[in-house]
C-alpha cells in the first residue's frame, strides 16, 4: 500500500460538505479491480440480487440511515445496534453469516488532531459490505480511488483487506512522523543545539496516549478477523494477518516512544532543577558574604551616642576598609571549605 513519507496526506473527503442523506457512496465491484459507482436508486435495484458484490458507505449522523440498514439491507436489530452505538472500540462480533467489526483511522480532516481517530463501523458478508462513519475518512477515499482507477479490490473480502491495510499504513505514516520529531528533540537535547520546549514534547506525548489506547485493541481485532469467518479466502486472511503484524510493530513503537519521551521529560526537569539550584546556591553565597556586613551596618546605624568614629573625618573610610576586609575573609573561608 502507500509508502510512508515525511509529509502526511492531506484530507480528501469521501463526501461533499453539505449532505442531507446518510447515503455517501456505493460501488458494484466488477471482479477485475474496478467497479461501477451507484446512485441510491441503482443500489436499491441491485441489492437483493445475489450475484454482484456491493459496497455501501453511509454517514450514520443522518436520520435516514435506518432506511438503508433495516429496510434495504434487512439487518437485525442487534446488528444495527452494534453498528450505531455511540462509543466504540475496535472489536469483532459474528452475527449469522455476517461479521461486525469496528476499526479506527487517522483523522486527516482540516483542523483535526492526528490522534482524534475516526471510527469505521463495518458489516460484511461474502457479497455485501456496509461501512459507516461520522466524519470523512481518508482511507476510504484512497480505496475509492483505487477502484475508480481499476486497480482496487476484486471481492468483498479483498475490499476489507484493502481498507484495513490502508488504515494501518496511515497509522504508520503518523508513527514515522512522531518518531522523527522525537528523534530531533533527542538530538537537540544531546548536542545542546537548542532548548527544548516542553509544549512541543507534550504535543508528541498526547497522540501517543490515544494511539496506544486504540491501536492495541485494533491489532487484536485484526488478528481475530483473520481467523474467520469461513468464507474469507486464504489470501485475505494472510493480508489481515500481515496488517495485524504491522500494527503490532507500530504499537511497540508507541510504547518505546512513550518511554523515550518520558526520559526526555525527566532530563528537562533535571536540567531545570539543576539551573534553579545553581541560582539559589549563588544567592546563598552572596547572602553569607553580606550577612556580617549587614550586622555591622545595622549596629552602627542605631541612633544613640558613642558610635565609634562618629566625630572623626576618617570614620567612614575606616568603616569601608573594615567591611572590605571582613568580606574578603568570609569569601576566603568559604573558598577554603569548598563552598564555591
Amino acid at each position: 500500500m502507500a509508502a510512508s513519507s515525511d509529509t502526511l496526506p492531506m484530507a480528501a473527503p469521501d463526501t461533499p460538505p453539505a449532505r442531507t442523506s446518510a447515503f455517501v457512496t456505493a460501488y458494484c465491484l466488477d471482479g477485475t479491480g474496478g467497479g461501477t459507482l451507484l446512485d441510491a436508486d441503482q443500489l436499491h435495484r441491485l441489492w437483493n440480487s445475489n450475484e454482484p458484490s456491493l459496497w455501501l458507505h453511509l454517514d450514520f449522523r443522518h436520520d435516514d440511515v435506518m432506511t438503508y440498514l433495516h429496510s434495504l439491507a434487512g439487518l437485525d436489530e442487534a446488528v444495527i445496534e452494534a453498528l450505531l452505538e455511540e462509543d466504540t472500540r475496535p472489536r469483532v462480533a459474528r452475527f449469522g453469516r455476517g461479521v461486525v467489526t469496528t476499526l479506527r483511522g487517522i483523522n486527516f480532516n482540516p483542523g483535526a488532531a492526528r490522534d482524534d481517530l475516526i471510527s469505521l463501523r463495518v458489516w460484511m458478508t461474502p457479497k455485501r459490505l456496509i461501512t459507516l462513519r461520522r466524519h470523512p475518512l481518508h482511507a476510504v477515499s484512497v480505496v475509492r480511488e483505487r477502484i475508480d482507477g481499476g486497480d482496487g479490490a476484486l471481492t468483498i473480502p479483498d475490499l476489507v483487506a484493502w481498507l484495513t491495510e490502508t488504515l494501518v499504513d496511515q497509522v504508520g505514516d503518523v508513527t514515522h512522523q512522531l518518531d522523527e520529531n522525537l528523534a530531533r528533540m533527542e538530538e537537540a537535547q544531546l548536542t545542546d543545539q537548542a532548548e527544548i520546549d516542553a509544549d512541543d514534547l507534550a504535543r508528541i506525548r498526547r497522540p501517543l496516549i490515544n494511539l496506544r489506547r486504540f491501536m492495541g485493541p485494533q491489532r487484536d481485532c485484526l488478528s481475530q478477523l483473520a481467523q474467520g469467518p469461513l468464507w474469507l479466502d486464504e489470501e485475505t486472511k494472510v493480508s489481515l494477518r500481515e496488517s495485524a503484524n504491522q500494527l503490532s510493530r507500530y504499537v511497540e513503537d508507541f510504547n518505546a516512544m512513550q518511554e523515550r519521551a518520558l526520559i526526555l521529560q525527566e532530563q528537562l526537569w533535571s536540567e531545570h532543577n539543576e539551573r534553579l539550584n545553581q541560582r539559589m546556591y549563588m544567592l546563598a553565597i552572596i547572602t553569607t558574604v553580606f550577612l556580617p556586613l549587614s550586622f555591622l551596618t545595622g549596629l552602627l546605624g542605631i541612633n544613640v551616642g558613642g558610635i565609634p568614629g562618629a566625630e572623626s573625618p576618617y570614620g567612614f573610610t575606616v568603616f569601608i576598609g573594615i567591611t572590605l576586609v571582613i568580606g574578603v575573609l568570609v569569601m576566603l573561608l568559604l573558598k577554603r571549605k569548598h563552598w564555591w
